[in-house]
């Protein structure tokens, strides 16, 4: 059981620093398009352990890159874990749910959601209007995350494999 969590927390480690390092390398950056890595675990542990774990998680990658970027520390925490606790909802036993293309909707959906919060928040007081914002950092970041996403259902598990999924 707990061998579970530290390859959750090694798997968010590596993801947070390549997020934060090398993300550049597949970033559109001419368009500001930027995928979100991290989110794309927060999503999988949410819909893996339920609502509060998920939560937990969102929370403490957000806080992690909060205190990597050094700006608007809780802003990213807060996003991620409200993200978390969505796709948490999204929980089912016997983890079946995860083998289907649903995972691309969760991730998108979860990422919507939480792009929203943070750059709702982070472009607070500029002149910048909802459909510009929703338009060129949400919607875009959003799906380029769940086209990443896609990498999970290409590379079948070992038990999804044995139980035909």
């Amino acid at each position: 059981m707990t061998v579970k969590y530290i390859k959750y927390f090694a798997i968010l480690v590596v993801l947070i620093l390549l997020q934060k390092t090398f993300i550049w390398l597949i970033s559109l950056s001419s368009l500001n398009i930027t995928p979100d890595l991290v989110i794309i675990a927060v999503v999988f542990i949410s819909i893996s352990e339920g609502k509060v774990f998920g939560s937990i998680t969102g929370f403490l990658a957000g806080l992690a890159i909060d205190l990597i970027s050094g700006s608007f520390l809780g802003l990213m925490a807060l996003s991620y874990s409200i993200a978390g606790f969505v796709a948490g909802g999204f929980y089912t036993e016997g983890d079946k749910f995860l083998y289907k293309f649903n995972f691309l909707i969760i991730v998108f959906l979860s990422s919507i959601i939480s792009n929203f919060i943070f750059y709702i928040i982070y472009f607070q007081g500029l002149s910048l209007n909802f459909i510009e914002i929703f338009s060129k950092y949400i919607l875009t970041t959003s799906t380029y995350t769940a086209i990443l996403s896609i990498v999970y259902i290409i590379f079948p598990r070992k038990k999804a494999l044995k139980e035909g999924y």
